[in-house]
C-alpha cells in the first residue's frame, strides 16, 4: 500500500516551464500540499495555451501532477498580500522565478520570511545562485544538455556530427534532486529547528551528471574531436509562437556550437540580438520584424543567423553575448566545465586532495543556505573495519579473531 510520506507538508509553488515544478510534482505525488501560484494574466507556458475546463498540456500533466492551481496577480498589492497568506503556515515555499522578477514581486527570501521565519525558501534556477550568469534565463537544453557539457560528450562517444537535442531530461532529472534536496532540509529543519535557503540548477545537476566525463578530462583522457564545418540536418518541428530559427543550434567559425532558447519577450529578445550581432537591419526586415513573421520565414532566418554566426569563433560570442537578453549558451566540453565562471562561482566542482594526487570532484547539486559543502575524500579499502566494530561492540580480541578467521579485512 502506498503511503503519502509527506502528507501534512504544504507547499507554496510559484514557479513555471518544467525543472522546477517537476521537483513540486514530486513532493505532490509523495502527498505534500502543494498550492502552485499562476499570474493571471500568463498561466504556465507548459499548459501551452491549453486552458480549457479541466485540460492541459501532456508535459503539464506530468510535471504538476496532484497540485492544487490558483491564479493570482503577482503583480499587485493585493495578490502579494495573498502570496504571504499562503506563505504564513507553509513548510515550503518553492521559485523558479529570475532575482530580479522575485525582487520586484516582493516574494524574496526575505519578504517571505517576514511572514513565516521558519519556512523553508527554495529557488531552481539555470545556473545557480551566483557568478556572471545568476540572473540570466536558463533551460534543460541551454544549461543542461550544452553548458554542462552533455552534448558535446554525446558526440565525442557516438557517430554525429552535429550535436543533437535531449529537450526534456535534464529537467526531470534536475527536478528529482531537488526534490530530494528539499526533503533533506524538511528533515533538518525537524531535528534541529533550522530552515535554510534550498538552491538547485540545471548546470550544477549536470555537472554532478557529468563526474565521470569530468574526471576522465582531468586524466587527459579521450580529448574531444576536433570538428570540420558539418551540415545543419533537417530542421522540424519547433516551440509553438517562436521562430524555429531562435531556436536553433549554431556553428561556429572555429566549428563549436552555440545553442538560442528565446522563449521570452520574443520581440524585444530579437531586436536585443540583432544589435548584438550587429545586424539591426534585420530588426526592422518585413520579414522578421515581429513574432509571426520571423515564423513564417524561420528557414530565411536560420540561415543568415547561420552565416553570422560562423563569421566568428565562439570565445568571440560568448564575450558578445554576454550582455544579451535573450537565453543562449555555448556547448561546452568537459575541460571547460572545470574552469567556467559558473562553475567557480557556484562551487559545483571542488578540489580533493589524496596522497597520490588530488584531484576536482563535483559535489551535489543542492545548495544549502549557498554552500554545498567540500567533497570528502573516499575511504581505502577496508580503513575503517575496526572503528565500524568497535561501534558494534566488539573487542580488540574479537575482532582479531574475526580477521583470522577470514570474516573480515
Amino acid at each position: 500500500m502506498f503511503v503519502n510520506i509527506l502528507d501534512g507538508i504544504k507547499v507554496v509553488d510559484v514557479t513555471a516551464w518544467a525543472f522546477v515544478p517537476s521537483a513540486t510534482g514530486v513532493l505532490a505525488h509523495w502527498g505534500a500540499d502543494v498550492v502552485k501560484v499562476e499570474s493571471t494574466t500568463a498561466p504556465d507556458p507548459m499548459r501551452r495555451g491549453d486552458l480549457e475546463p479541466g485540460r492541459s498540456a501532456p508535459g503539464f500533466k506530468h510535471y504538476s501532477r496532484g497540485k492544487k492551481s490558483v491564479a493570482i496577480n503577482l503583480a499587485s498589492p493585493a495578490g502579494q498580500e495573498l502570496i504571504y497568506r499562503l506563505a504564513a503556515d507553509a513548510d515550503v515555499f518553492v521559485t523558479s522565478y529570475l532575482p530580479a522578477t522575485r525582487r520586484k514581486l516582493k516574494m524574496d527570501v526575505e519578504d517571505i520570511r517576514a511572514v513565516n521565519p521558519n519556512i523553508i525558501y527554495v529557488r531552481g534556477s539555470g545556473y545557480g545562485p551566483k557568478g556572471p550568469d545568476a540572473e540570466r534565463p536558463g533551460y534543460d537544453h541551454l544549461s543542461w544538455w550544452y553548458r554542462g557539457s552533455l552534448a558535446q560528450s554525446a558526440m565525442d562517444s557516438a557517430d554525429v556530427s552535429w550535436p543533437p537535442n535531449m529537450t526534456g531530461h535534464g529537467d526531470g532529472i534536475s527536478g528529482l534532486v531537488l526534490a530530494g534536496g528539499i526533503c533533506a532540509a524538511l528533515l533538518q529543519r525537524e531535528r534541529t529547528g533550522i530552515a535554510s535557503v534550498v538552491d538547485s540548477s540545471l548546470m550544477g545537476t549536470a555537472v554532478w551528471f557529468q563526474g565521470m566525463a569530468l574526471l576522465g578530462a582531468q586524466a587527459g583522457e579521450a580529448p574531444p574531436r576536433k570538428l570540420g564545418p558539418v551540415e545543419r540536418p533537417k530542421v522540424t518541428g519547433g516551440f509553438p509562437g517562436v521562430s524555429r530559427a531562435l531556436m536553433s543550434t549554431y556553428q561556429t567559425k572555429d566549428y563549436r556550437f552555440l545553442s538560442l532558447c528565446f522563449l521570452g519577450d520574443a520581440d524585444r529578445d530579437f531586436v536585443d540580438l540583432c544589435t548584438h550581432l550587429e545586424r539591426p537591419d534585420l530588426a526592422s526586415d518585413a520579414r522578421f520584424v515581429h513574432v509571426n513573421e520571423r515564423i513564417a520565414n524561420s528557414d530565411t532566418l536560420l540561415a543568415i543567423l547561420e552565416e553570422c554566426f560562423a563569421s566568428r569563433t565562439l570565445a568571440e560570442w560568448k564575450d558578445i553575448l554576454a550582455t544579451a537578453r535573450g537565453a543562449w549558451c555555448p556547448a561546452l566540453t568537459p575541460e571547460e566545465i572545470l574552469e567556467d565562471p559558473q562553475t567557480l562561482a557556484n562551487g559545483f566542482v571542488r578540489y580533493v586532495d589524496y596522497p597520490g594526487g588530488g584531484v576536482k570532484l563535483p559535489i551535489p547539486p543542492i545548495l544549502f543556505d549557498e554552500e554545498g559543502g567540500d567533497p570528502p575524500v573516499a575511504p581505502d579499502f577496508a580503513q575503517h573495519t575496526d572503528q565500524v566494530l568497535s561501534g558494534l561492540g566488539c573487542t580488540r580480541e574479537e575482532i582479531a579473531r574475526l580477521r583470522d578467521d577470514g570474516v573480515v579485512v
